[in-house]
């Protein structure tokens, strides 16, 4: 309602009151979403909201890719949601709160509904109100856009009710609302932090708080929290009575949602079933979102290490290993002065199989931002330098690789927490992935996998040990538990396939072909059975088996190869993908040439065929498309630098002769 008609109902109301007129109670709404105006920064609300002790903590994933406000508020009246790179046009027009006679609505709501229905998903803008059976919005002024009202916005861009009038009425006409479900848009003053005070001192059977969106360009984790009250007395009759006096149902903790598997963090795709559930109407089957819970204990500290570590790690993560490679250049630049430059390829290939254990121990550490780049440029090297001087060749590879699998499978199983901090884990703060591997990772796990095996197989041909090392990592790259990712299995799948072929000592038949390719349908259908069975409610078990047509698995194929093509157009992305495959083109046709040095060790091959499948196969089967075969490439280009640095091997140049019988009487023996 307006300011002019909440005055002449608070004044009418009083003369009632006065002349001892019983007055029938307003029902108040029983799921309050309150948007905290926030201050300098997302640290100022969570220390605001962490001072008030009855109060449950968490951080709150706004968007899924490129943030943006109004976003971030029609995800959480959906329930769902995908990159912007899905929509068409991707620009959201320019909502705001509009009156039309008697009704309330959204400016502009009918294009966003034609945006929302390009998506290759089932996307309902407004469903939150709707299902609610319409919401209510409190506001201060009308002088702004109002644009948090898209929050109560039901599917036609109606707003059932709209009071917008002081700061310090704000709680007042907040519960004279006869909506179910209400939206509150606190002021940026001290008003605001009473106002929110009172709330909490007689809360709704639900309150939400979420800062409210700010105007930005990074990604965001919004600090929220939830506080539910429950009546001790029963509730009012309708002819007045007795103010009702609450409880609180849960002790304060921090916000989980089986949306992020991660206590503290939230998404706003978790609002819409969260509201709904308190209202206990049934969650459409479109939702994707999971009602947040109560867990553990409150560590307002804990939150802030982790938004603070997600905050630097995208700004890091390409300084980081620039340095890195900047070092290893270093180092075998200066090896190559020495004259062992069989040693550099060799230290150089290990630095970089080296990388991503050393980035595991920085996401551990959490140093600051030179600590970081120093450990990650001299780490590697360093690392590269003793493993090459005590362990035999070729057998070097294996401490890295097969210790970097073990390390991250180790950390899927406590939950990623530091995959998830480190420079090539996937970042919350974008909303595609909050535990469980990223697609970096998903690449390089399956190289580090098979070159591990290799080095430390030797001579022996055993191809079994290809298949049961890979389906071991495949289990835990794609339970839904642990790494959570469906590519990844048909990533690892292939790899494996592709491996236990070429260790063969016979040349396969086509049947025997056949069945190979068989291998990541049959992982998949393997990892349904996992995820069903464990009860792991992963994106492949909403998505994939919870389809209700083959109109929802286009849309998941349309989706995934939207996102994968504009992967494949971002930044220099094009032209690594081609230097990618000219460089397997190259290996391949001097195949021979390049594998002399481990001839007699045919596993060795098996793990670079194995590798080339798994990097081309991923990237035609995941959203990413060309990252996994950049960063597989990069893994098997170290594993073959390594080997091309055999200090056994002597060239046709005097120089490198000399160098060479110098490196092999002080390196370490051959096996």
């Amino acid at each position: 309602m307006t300011l002019a008609r909440h005055a002449v109902r608070s004044i009418g109301l009083g003369l009632l009151a006065a002349l001892g007129f019983a007055l029938p109670a307003a029902a108040a709404p029983e799921v309050v979403i309150v948007l905290h105006p926030g201050g300098t920064g997302p640290p100022v609300v969570l220390e605001r909201l962490a001072a008030r002790e009855r109060l449950s903590l968490g951080l709150l994933g706004a968007t899924q890719g490129p943030y943006s406000v109004r976003q971030t508020l029609l995800d959480m009246t959906q329930g769902a949601r995908i990159s912007r790179s899905g929509y068409s046009p991707r620009a959201i027009p320019n909502l705001r709160l509009r009156q039309l006679g008697a009704t309330w609505t959204i400016k502009r709501w009918d294009e966003m509904l034609r945006r929302a229905s390009s998506a290759p998903a089932e996307l309902r803008p407004g469903l939150l109100a709707e299902a609610a059976g319409g919401a209510a919005y409190v506001g201060v002024g009308r002088t702004t856009s109002h644009v948090e009202a898209v929050l109560a916005a039901d599917r036609d861009g109606r707003v059932a009710e709209v009071s917008l009038g002081f700061e310090d009425t704000i709680v007042e006409r907040l519960r004279t609302m006869t909506s179910r479900l209400a939206v509150v848009a606190l002021p940026r003053s001290e008003t605001a932090e009473r106002a929110l005070d009172d709330l909490i001192a007689d809360p709704p059977p639900l309150l939400l708080i979420i800062r409210r969106p700010p105007r930005s360009r990074t990604a965001q984790l919004l600090p929220s929290a939830l506080l539910r009250g429950m009546p001790l007395t029963p509730p009012r009759p309708a002819g007045g009575g007795p103010s009702v006096q609450m409880h609180f149902s849960d002790p304060p903790g921090l916000l989980f949602s089986r949306t992020t598997r991660r206590t503290g963090l939230v998404t706003a795709i978790d609002v819409l079933p969260t509201a709904l559930a308190q209202l206990g109407v049934p969650v459409p089957d479109e939702v994707r979102g999971r009602p947040i819970e109560i867990r553990g204990t409150r560590d307002a500290a804990a939150l802030r290490r982790l938004d603070r570590r997600l905050r630097v790690v995208p700004a890091r993560r390409y300084p980081a290993l620039v340095a890195m490679f900047a070092m290893v250049v270093a180092a075998g630049a200066a090896l190559v002065l020495a004259g062992r430059s069989r040693q550099a390829l060799r230290v150089g290939g290990l630095a970089l199989l080296w990388t991503p254990l050393v980035t595991l121990a920085a996401a551990g550490i959490a140093p600051e931002r030179k600590g970081e780049f120093f450990l990650m440029a001299f780490g590697p090297v360093v690392l590269a330098l003793a493993t090459d001087r005590f362990v035999s060749w070729p057998r070097a590879p294996a401490v890295p690789a097969l210790g970097a699998v073990v390390a991250f499978c180790a950390d899927l199983v406590a939950g990623s927490p530091l995959i998830v901090r480190s420079i090539l884990g996937p970042n919350p703060r974008f909303g595609a992935r909050f535990y469980g591997i990223g697609n970096e990772l998903e690449a390089i796990l399956p190289v580090l996998a098979l070159v591990g095996l290799a080095a430390v197989l030797g001579r022996a041909r055993r191809p079994w040990a290809f298949a049961v090392l890979m389906l071991a990592l495949g289990v835990f790259v794609g339970a839904g538990r642990l790494g959570a990712d469906v590519g990844g299995v048909i990533t690892i799948g292939a790899g494996a396939a592709a491996a236990v072929l070429a260790a063969r000592a016979v040349r396969p038949s086509r049947r025997v072909i056949a069945l190979a390719c068989a291998v990541p349908v049959a992982a998949i259908a393997a990892l349904a059975a996992i995820d069903l069975i464990s009860g792991g409610d992963a994106h492949f078990t909403s998505t994939i088996l919870g389809a209700d047509d083959a109109g929802d698995l286009v849309n998941v194929f349309e989706r995934r190869t939207s996102l994968a093509f504009g992967a494949f157009l971002r930044g220099v992305m094009p032209i690594a993908t081609v230097l990618a495959l000219a460089g397997i083109v190259v290996v391949w046709r001097r195949r021979a040439t390049l594998l002399a040095p481990v001839a007699d060790r045919p596993a060795w091959g098996a793990a670079l065929i194995g590798g080339v499948a798994a990097g081309v196969v991923g990237s035609l089967a995941n959203d990413s498309g060309p990252t996994l075969l950049v960063f597989g490439a990069v893994m098997l280009a170290a594993a073959l630098a390594y080997l091309s640095g055999a200090p056994a091997l002597v060239s046709s140049s005097p120089s490198d002769t000399a160098a060479n019988t110098t490196e092999a009487s002080a390196g370490p023996d051959l096996p």
